[in-house]
Order: structure tokens, then C-alpha cells, then sequence
């Protein structure tokens, strides 16, 4: 079920939408850059997220392998609506670690977690060298019967969006999934990147971004060509929402371009109008893109 711009709204009280719709992220951001210990929300305005078995109040469920160039930016966006985590991280020689355990010393209620086994995506070893036992292991420390959101530090969120997203889920069967795009900053030029096998600019059905209950969780190995292994989680059965556009992917910070898997999409020629239910128009704009440009470097 596609939940449309103009109805989000409707699944939050009104008195809390009006406290929220006062501030915006920058807000938050300002004070939590030097707040120590306890940091600020939008989840400060309702009495119900501080209740550990709400969807409100969801377990970042982070895992981390050499994302120096992004993770503190990626970090520091979702503060404003998420207030606990797992930040799990695994063969980091770039700096990631260290940037977790200060971010972890500045923010403990994210708690660090390091994999003590290499991960292999290409002919594991063993099981524990497997992407999906990654995961699992991650997973373990985030208490059953809570909730979770999966959180991947290559992305850059829009705080007061994600947390309004979280009134979304009102059963344990409820899973709210995240749309997704893709984008390449260059100098000062801002592209959408649309994948060919894809044949769309977002992707907001088989994303794996979402919002979900911790009833035993556990994610399955999946092989792909017989030699590269992943991870898969089983979502089937519950009852899906997607979400508003309200994440932007930067990919291309760590790996390399490969033009004949993709298209890119000048933001200026971006045509909002198939996408106006999901899409606020002030989200994809060449200023929104180099101003997010300007936040990651800044935090690097």
C-alpha cells in the first residue's frame, strides 16, 4: 500500500503534527552538534516514542564496512528521529571505527558493535564469514518484541519525513518500506541515476529499507552464481507500506560509475508530475542536491 504525500498526516495526532511542523532538521541538528549524552527530536514532542516497544521508538539497525566518506553525515541526519541503535561494523581500515566509537561516546544510546569474523561475499570460508550471519549477528543485540529500521550510511536522511513515517505501523504484521533514489554529485552538477534493469529513477517496492517488528528476525543466505553470497529477509507475509520519498542514496562515494548498467538524469530535466505522490517537490532540486553536497563534506 503506497501511502501518499497528502495522507501522512492523517496517521499522526494533530496537536503532535503541529509541534513538529514548528522546526526542521536544521534545528535539531544544531543543538545536537554540541549536545552531549542525550540528543534532541522530533520525538520529543510525543510521550508515546519513549515507550521501547513502539514503532516510534525503533533500534537503528546499522551495519558499516568502510563508509568513512559519508557515515559521520549519515549519522548525524537521523538523530533528530531515531534515539537508539546498533551500529555494526566489520574489516573498517578507512577510519569507519573510529568515527563509530566517537560518535557512540558522543550519542550512548548507539551502541557499537564489531563483527569479529571477516566477512566474504565472494566463496566464504564459513558460515561465519557469510553476509547473512553479519547480519543475524548484528540483529541479536536489538531486543525481541522491538522494533527496527534499517539504516544504511551511504544514504542521507530527512529526519522530520523518517519520523513521521513511524506512526505508519499500528500492527506487529505492519512493515513500512522505504522508497529509494540514487544520485551523483559532480563539481556542480546534480544527476538522478535511473538503472536499466530497473526502468525507473526510484525504487520504493523491492527496496530492503523498512521499518519492521523484531519477532525473531532472521535473515537467510541467498546465493547468487554459486559463488557470491548475500543476505535475504522474508517480508512476504506482512503487510507492506511504502513510504514518501524521503532518503537520498549517494552510491558513487565508494564505487565507480558503470555506464552501461545506468542512465544519468540531469536534475534539472527531473519531471516531478508522475511522481507528485511521492515525491515533494522540494526534495529533488540542484540546490536541495549541492546543498547535501556541502553537509557531507563538512562532516567528513
Amino acid at each position: 500500500m503506497q501511502i501518499k504525500l497528502d495522507n501522512l498526516n492523517s496517521y499522526i495526532p494533530k496537536d503532535i503534527v503541529d509541534n513538529i511542523e514548528k522546526y526542521d532538521n536544521e534545528h535539531f541538528y544544531k543543538i545536537n552538534h554540541i549536545i552531549k549524552s542525550k540528543h534532541k527530536g522530533f520525538f520529543d514532542f510525543d510521550e508515546k516514542s519513549k515507550n521501547p516497544t513502539s514503532p516510534l521508538n525503533p533500534w537503528a539497525y546499522i551495519r558499516v564496512k568502510n563508509e568513512a566518506l559519508t557515515l559521520k553525515a549519515s549519522l548525524k541526519s537521523i538523530l533528530p528521529a531515531i534515539q537508539r541503535g546498533i551500529i555494526g561494523y566489520n574489516d573498517c581500515n578507512d577510519g569507519s571505527e573510529e568515527i563509530i566509537l566517537e560518535f557512540c561516546k558522543q550519542y550512548p544510546s548507539f551502541i557499537p558493535v564489531k563483527y569479529p569474523y571477516e566477512v566474504q561475499i565472494e566463496n566464504p570460508q564459513s558460515e561465519e564469514n557469510k553476509l547473512y550471519s553479519y547480519y543475524n549477528y548484528v540483529a541479536s543485540f536489538i531486543p525481541q518484541g522491538e522494533w527496527l529500521i534499517k539504516i544504511d550510511v551511504d544514504h542521507i536522511y530527512d529526519a522530520k519525513r523518517l519520523y513521521k513515517s513511524f506512526y505508519i505501523p499500528k500492527k506487529d504484521y505492519d512493515i513500512v518500506v522505504y522508497s529509494k533514489m540514487d544520485f551523483l554529485i559532480n563539481d556542480e552538477d546534480a544527476f538522478i541515476v535511473k538503472y536499466k534493469n530497473l526502468n525507473a529513477i526510484i525504487n520504493n517496492k523491492s527496496n530492503d529499507h523498512w521499518l519492521i517488528k523484531n519477532n525473531h528476525l532472521k535473515w537467510a543466505e541467498s546465493m547468487h552464481e554459486d559463488r557470491y553470497c548475500i543476505e535475504y529477509l522474508d517480508v512476504k507475509k506482512l503487510k507492506i507500506y511504502q513510504t514518501e520519498f524521503l532518503n537520498y542514496h549517494f552510491p558513487y562515494f565508494k564505487r565507480s560509475l558503470d555506464k552501461n548498467k545506468i542512465e544519468l538524469i540531469p536534475i534539472d530535466d527531473f519531471s516531478i508530475k508522475e511522481y507528485k505522490d511521492i515525491i515533494s517537490p522540494d526534495m529533488v532540486t540542484k540546490e536541495k542536491l549541492l546543498y547535501l553536497k556541502k553537509y557531507i563534506k563538512e562532516n567528513q
